[in-house]
């Protein structure tokens, strides 16, 4: 698995590139449609995967030319910013292949009520928009948002192995091992 990470927006989004061979899965393409095509360069974009609904990561989703898909309870908010309507809505445990990689859904409402992370058991690599970050974890005073559904979401995914490599939708990437102690 190849990861990249650029950073788009004004917010400063981590949109992933994740590749394999000659295919690629990009999340959450906020801004600068230009600069993600630039860095997905030769290889063929199979799908977008929006972490959750809010503009930061999906304002420009479409102009990739690939199936974009979202969490099933944050569709509505994505229509809002963009105006069209998903290719696939995710639920919870949802697997899929792509990119010869395989990732499980794991819904994590909290931040938004739709929220999602993308978790590859084999690398051990998992993809929190906001939901986790270093340290840290997403607003839940946003329209939405939920401080108790935030904590359950948490304590689901600090049950992964401790050497889960975690990749937030800001900021640096951590481990689950590091973020132990988050809720205490």
């Amino acid at each position: 698995m190849n990861i990249k990470t650029t950073k788009v927006g004004e917010l400063r989004t981590n949109c992933y590139i994740v590749s394999d061979d000659n295919e690629a899965l990009v999340i959450d393409p906020g801004f600068e449609t230009e600069k993600i095509l630039q860095e997905v360069g030769g290889l063929k974009i199979k799908a977008v995967i929006l972490t959750h609904g809010h503009y930061d990561h999906v304002t420009e989703a479409f102009k990739l030319n690939a199936p974009v898909w979202i969490g099933e309870k944050d569709e509505a908010m994505m229509k809002l910013t963009t105006g069209k309507k998903a290719d696939r809505l995710l639920k919870d445990h949802d697997s899929f292949d792509i990119c010869h990689l395989t990732f499980v859904i794991y819904e994590t409402p909290g931040h938004t009520p739709g929220g999602i992370c993308l978790y590859n058991e084999k690398e051990k690599v998992l993809f929190t928009g906001d939901t986790l970050f270093g340290a840290d974890y997403g607003r839940t005073d946003l329209p939405g948002g939920s401080e108790s559904e935030m904590v359950n979401s948490l304590k689901k995914l600090l049950k992964l192995p401790p050497e889960t490599k975690v990749y937030p939708g800001h900021g640096h990437p951590t481990t689950i091992g590091d973020e132990q102690n988050l809720l205490q």
